[in-house]
């Protein structure tokens, strides 16, 4: 009885160390990736911002004109309905 709880603690041990040293692995060639795709990184970012402000801008542009202050003087003139009718 002792010896196949033996082996199957030495079973479990030598299965967790190779876990272990699997993930050690996979943790040190996920960091050299990083270092070495840092400069691509950074060039991406910069084109993502880029992109953001390219598509706020056009959205501005479909607008013609209409001032940022619309929404709060719908909703100004909506209260002020509201208020009108529950007198």
């Amino acid at each position: 009885m002792d010896n196949i709880l033996i082996e199957g603690l030495k079973l479990m041990l030598i299965g967790m160390s190779t876990v272990f040293v699997f993930l050690l692995l996979m943790i040190a060639l996920i960091d050299i990736v990083a270092y070495f795709t840092q400069k691509y990184a950074v060039i991406e970012l910069a084109q993502i911002e880029l992109d953001k402000l390219a598509r706020i801008n056009k959205g501005r542009k479909k607008k013609n004109g209409a001032s940022k202050e619309t929404p709060a003087a719908v909703i100004a003139a909506a209260v002020s309905a509201y208020e009108a009718d529950q007198k």
